[in-house]
């Protein structure tokens, strides 16, 4: 009986806690100068897997919060090479959408991917679109060669379909770096 208690009693401890720093993380102000985007990608899970600074990655003061964010493999991805091709790879090729409305600013197209596992730190974001919202630009890179639906001074509305998610540039890895 008394074993059942202090179980119950953690179960409580553990549902308080998850509880209380929702409540908490829901009451914290907004930080002055935030954005409000959509999410860029849709059908299915995603992961963040690197955000701000961290190490040598994200160095740049216009990259404190970037974003690098993947498609979430399956299991059976784990038992896989790490170099395997890009084509197998769950994140390259997924959609890219707008995250908000504004117009197409730049763009870079032209940029190979490269195998899996090799950067290209001459190219820094490969392939990437720039947009210009209201107020705020958004950059997305390492976008796929060719796959881009909108060009410079093109309109652009939320949830609008405008590329691919590629491998091009200083990544070793498809993922869409969003800044």
């Amino acid at each position: 009986m008394k074993k059942i208690l202090w179980i119950l009693l953690f179960v409580a401890l553990v549902a308080g806690f998850y509880w209380g720093l929702k409540w908490y993380r829901n009451s914290l102000p907004l930080p002055e100068g935030y954005v409000s985007m959509e999410f860029p990608l849709k059908d299915g899970r995603y992961m963040i897997v690197q955000s701000g600074k961290f190490g040598n990655i994200h160095t740049s003061p216009v990259e404190k919060y970037a974003l690098d964010i993947v498609k979430e493999p399956p299991i059976s991805s784990l038992f896989k090479f790490r170099k395997a091709a890009l084509a197998d790879d769950v994140t390259y090729g997924t959609k890219i959408y707008s995250p908000c409305k504004g117009y197409v600013k730049d763009l870079r197209n032209g940029v190979d991917d490269q195998p899996i596992g090799i950067k290209d730190p001459s190219m820094g974001g490969g392939n990437y679109l720039i947009i210009g919202c209201d107020g705020f630009d958004v950059m997305l890179a390492h976008i796929r060669k060719d796959t881009f639906l909108v060009n410079v001074e093109d309109q652009v509305s939320v949830g609008q379909e405008l590329a691919q998610i590629g491998n091009s540039g200083n990544t070793d890895g498809p993922h869409l770096h969003l800044m």
